[in-house]
């Protein structure tokens, strides 16, 4: 029993998360147990509920005795905030994988292969999702687990954010993929400064096309 609750739990969760909270359309609205439930499939409220406290917990849902679970939209302070912690940890990311002789290139350049063939109008999702991938293997090349954990916590708040800035701006995928090469042709050359401002050049842009939130 409690293995089908935890199975039922993780389907929930990861229905939510990659699938509810990255619509724009959903922001500000309520979601029920009942109603998640119906979407999973195959599942009782109870691995639900607790698939609600999860993200409760994570900050991605505000839990509202009787309405169910609250979905908040992005704000500016979630977007600054988000971006200011992203460009720290991957500026630090930059400087060890060249010192250390471990940077990513490989699987950097798959998701940025990934991206480049999934792109167009409705894939801002899985888009999003091979975004994601792009930097978190480089921040995995460091080997510090704590910082690719701090990275890795972050996902669902950058795929949030990622979906919005592609709506909001024309060609965004193009620059997208042209920013992440540059990226990668830095960090093939081993040089340090042009690699860090590539990455501050890609997380500034992300942010300029949301000034309206």
């Amino acid at each position: 029993m409690q293995n089908a609750i935890k199975s039922g739990r993780t389907r929930a969760y990861h229905y939510i998360r990659d699938q509810v909270l990255p619509d724009p359309a959903a922001q500000g609205t309520f979601i029920t147990e009942e109603e998640v439930a119906e979407r999973v499939g195959g599942i009782s409220r109870t691995p639900v509920r607790e698939a609600f406290l999860l993200l409760g917990a994570e900050g991605l849902l505000q839990l509202v005795p009787r309405h169910g679970a609250f979905i908040s939209p992005v704000t500016r302070q979630d977007i600054e905030e988000v971006l200011e912690l992203r460009a720290v940890i991957e500026a630090q990311a930059v400087h060890r994988v060249i010192a250390q002789g471990t940077t990513p290139l490989n699987a950097m350049k798959e998701a940025l292969a990934h991206q480049t063939r999934v792109a167009g109008i409705g894939s801002e999702r899985e888009f999003n999702e091979w975004d994601t991938e792009f930097h978190l293997s480089l921040v995995r090349a460091t080997g510090n687990s704590l910082m690719t954990k701090i990275y890795a916590d972050l996902r669902t708040r950058m795929i949030r954010i990622g979906v919005l800035s592609l709506l909001a701006t024309r060609d965004r995928q193009q620059q997208v993929i042209a920013e992440h090469q540059r990226i990668v042709d830095a960090l093939a050359s081993g040089d340090t400064e042009a690699a860090m401002a590539a990455v501050n050049i890609h997380i500034d842009r992300t942010g300029a096309g949301l000034k309206e939130i």
